[in-house]
C-alpha cells in the first residue's frame, strides 16, 4: 500500500474539472461508473484532511494526478493490482493516465476522474479502463485559456497532442494529431541534412590541423582513422579507428557555473529511458535499469543564462553546425556509485525528421576524485573527467551519415569517490527544433 500526502495544498481550493466535450466518470466501491458524481458530505470541513484509497484493477501501469487547475501534479504511480492511499481534502479532483504519458484512461468513453466527497472513499481504476478511441481531446482544464493566449502557434506539437479540441480550428489539430501527417518531412519543410558522405572526416581533420584550437582550447586527438598523421595520443590508437577528440580547456569557469546553476533551476530527476510510442507520437518515459544518474533538461530560464548561451555559441562556432540541429543541453548528476552502462547515442538507422544524432559534445563540469570515466567499450578507451573539458565523438559513419557507427558504444563508469556533473548537446543530422516544436521527437516537455 502506497500512502501519499498532498503537501501545502489549501483545503479551501477546489480545482476546476477537466474541460472539453468528453464526459467525466468516477467509480464507486463496487467498481460501477458514476457519471458526474458531485454529492458532498456536508459534515466534512474544508480544512479536514481525508484519506482516499485508489486500487488499480486495469491492465495499465497508471499515473494518478491531482487536478491543480493547470495540467496536473503527479501524485503516485500504481502497477496493476496495486493500491495507494491519498491524504487529501474535500472537493479535490484526480485524473488517471497511462504511465509515462498524459494519455488519459477512460471507461466507456468517459474520462476517469475521481472527486473527493466522502471520508475514506474507495476509487477503482476498473479492468476495462483504457485510452479513448477519440484521439482529439482537451486533456487539461487550461487548454482553452492556452489557446486563447496564442499557445496553439507557440507550441503547436504540445497543443495538438494535449489540447487538440481547442486548437482544431487554428491548426487543423484533429488531422495533425496523427503523427504520420504531423511529422512528414513535407509538413515540416525539412531542410537538407547538415552532413553528406565525407563531411564527418572533413570536420575532424579541420580540427586536428588547426593550431588555434590547440592553443585556445587544448585540442587533443585521442583516436582517428590515421593516428600517426594526426598525432593521436591514445596508446592503443589503430588505423581506421573512429574519431575521438577532447578540448581540454573548452569551458570557462562562468560557463561551468551557469550550466550547474541551470540544473539546479530545472531540478534533477532520476534518469529515464525511452519506452513505447503511442498513437499520437508520445514516447513513454521508463525508469532506467542501466542508468542510475539524475538529469535535467536545460530549457526556458536555464537556456537564457549567459554562460549557457556562450557555451552553445562556442560549440556552434567550432562545429559549424547551427543551433537548430541541437537538442537542449542535458544536465547530468552522478553521485557516488552511480553509473550508466553501455549504450549508443543513436540507433542503426533513423528515418525520423530530425535524423540521427551525428555528434555528441560532452562537457565535464567537475573533477572526479576516482571513477566516473567515459569508457568506449569496443575501443577500450577511457576518458577521465576534468572540469571544463569537452569530449566529442561521432555516432554515425563518414561514408554514410544516415547509418550508425557500431563502434561507438560507451558507458559512464561508476563514480567511486567524489561527484560527477556534466552536460551534453546531442547534434542531429537535420533540423531538430522544428520537429520538436511539432511534437515529432517523442518529447512533449
Amino acid at each position: 500500500m502506497k500512502v501519499f500526502r498532498l503537501l501545502a495544498l489549501a483545503a479551501a481550493v477546489l480545482p476546476a474539472s477537466v474541460s472539453g466535450s468528453v464526459s467525466e466518470a468516477t467509480i464507486d466501491s463496487a467498481g460501477n461508473v458514476i457519471t458526474n458524481d458531485n454529492s458532498i458530505d456536508e459534515s466534512i470541513g474544508k480544512s479536514e484532511e481525508l484519506k482516499t484509497h485508489v486500487l488499480n484493477l486495469s491492465q495499465y501501469r497508471s499515473d494518478v494526478y491531482w487536478d491543480d487547475g493547470e495540467y496536473g501534479a503527479l501524485i503516485t504511480t500504481l502497477d496493476p493490482e496495486e493500491s495507494g492511499t491519498l491524504n487529501t481534502f474535500l472537493g479535490h479532483k484526480f485524473f488517471v493516465t497511462r504511465h509515462g504519458v498524459k494519455e488519459g484512461l477512460f471507461v466507456d468513453e468517459e474520462r476517469l476522474v475521481f472527486t473527493v466527497s466522502q471520508r475514506d472513499q474507495k476509487f477503482y481504476i476498473p479492468k476495462n479502463a483504457a485510452p479513448s478511441t477519440n484521439l482529439c481531446q482537451d486533456r487539461f482544464s487550461v487548454c482553452k485559456d492556452y489557446s486563447k493566449n496564442g499557445g496553439c502557434m507557440r507550441s503547436p506539437g504540445w497543443m495538438i497532442v494535449h489540447c487538440c479540441e481547442s486548437c482544431d480550428k487554428e491548426l487543423n489539430a484533429s488531422e495533425l494529431i496523427d503523427p504520420k501527417k504531423r511529422c512528414s518531412k513535407e509538413q515540416l519543410n525539412t531542410p537538407e541534412p547538415v552532413w553528406k558522405a565525407g563531411d564527418l572526416n572533413k570536420l575532424f581533420d579541420s580540427w586536428a590541423t588547426n593550431e588555434t584550437l590547440k592553443d585556445d582550447f587544448g585540442l587533443e586527438v585521442l583516436s582517428s582513422p590515421e593516428p600517426e598523421k594526426y598525432g593521436a595520443t591514445w596508446e592503443k590508437a589503430t588505423k581506421d579507428a573512429p574519431w575521438v577528440v577532447v578540448f581540454n580547456n573548452f569551458l570557462s569557469d562562468n560557463e561551468v557555473a551557469d550550466l550547474i546553476r541551470g540544473g539546479e533551476i530545472e531540478g534533477f530527476e532520476r534518469s529515464t529511458d525511452q519506452g513505447a510510442v503511442n498513437e499520437v507520437g508520445e514516447m513513454e518515459k521508463v525508469v532506467s535499469k542501466t542508468r542510475t544518474s539524475s538529469n535535467a533538461w536545460c530549457m526556458h530560464s536555464c537556456e537564457r543564462l549567459p554562460g549557457v548561451r556562450s557555451a552553445t555559441k562556442k560549440i556552434e562556432e567550432v562545429t559549424g553546425i547551427p543551433h537548430v540541429n541541437y537538442e537542449s543541453f542535458q544536465l547530468l548528476n552522478y553521485e557516488k556509485n552511480q553509473f550508466y552502462r553501455s549504450h549508443h547515442d543513436s540507433s542503426t538507422t533513423d528515418d525520423t525528421p530530425a535524423g540521427h544524432r551525428i555528434l555528441t559534445f560532452f562537457l565535464y563540469l567537475t573533477d572526479v576524485e576516482e571513477g566516473g570515466e567515459t569508457y568506449f567499450n569496443k575501443l577500450d578507451l577511457a576518458v577521465k573527467p576534468k572540469k571544463g573539458k569537452a569530449l566529442v565523438w561521432p555516432s554515425v559513419r563518414d561514408d554514410n551519415p544516415t547509418y550508425w557507427d557500431a563502434r561507438m558504444f560507451h558507458e559512464a563508469k561508476d563514480v567511486i569517490k567524489g561527484k560527477k556533473m556534466a552536460a551534453n548537446h546531442w547534434i542531429h543530422l537535420n533540423d531538430y527544433h522544428t520537429p520538436n516544436d511539432w511534437g515529432c521527437t517523442g518529447s512533449f516537455s
